[in-house]
């Protein structure tokens, strides 16, 4: 598989993601529901909660990494990190929740845009970009219908 280039990550951010929430709005009750179990989450909102608290950890790391070059990324149990975020999330009132999804996003886009164009031959940020923002989205797709 080719390396992720920074204008791919970009496309991302932009296109797939932008767009994540009304892919899933256009699917019809029963295709959201057969969407939701094969993803393994209960709501709309718990997979947002999920995607966000991945993308504000991605975005922590990064920065960590490019403050300082030796910084280490404290793996977590992903599973227990996910019903952690499922958890910080649940009483956030669902227009709240989008609005935080959309900021989170511009975040990680304007982290990404102003990147140095040799970010991504730190394997770490290579690392994180690609699977936080690409390689999640194609985990997550949401098939046409």
């Amino acid at each position: 598989m080719p390396r992720i280039t920074l204008n791919q990550i970009i496309q991302t951010l932009e296109e797939g993601w932008a767009n994540y929430v009304l892919r899933f709005r256009q699917l019809t009750p029963e295709e959201q529901a057969a969407f939701l179990k094969k993803q393994g989450f209960e709501s709309l909102h718990d997979l947002l909660a999920h995607i966000i608290g991945w993308w504000e950890e991605g975005i922590k790391v990064i920065n960590g990494i490019l403050d300082q070059p030796d910084y280490t990324w404290e793996g977590r149990d992903t599973d227990e990190f996910n019903r952690e975020l499922v958890a910080k999330y649940r009483s956030w009132r669902e227009e709240d929740l989008l609005a935080h999804y959309e900021n989170v996003r511009a975040a990680m886009l304007d982290l990404v845009a102003d990147l140095p164009e040799n970010a991504l031959e730190n394997q770490e940020i290579y690392d994180w970009l690609a699977a936080d923002v690409v390689g999640h989205l194609e985990d997550h797709k949401i098939a046409s219908s």
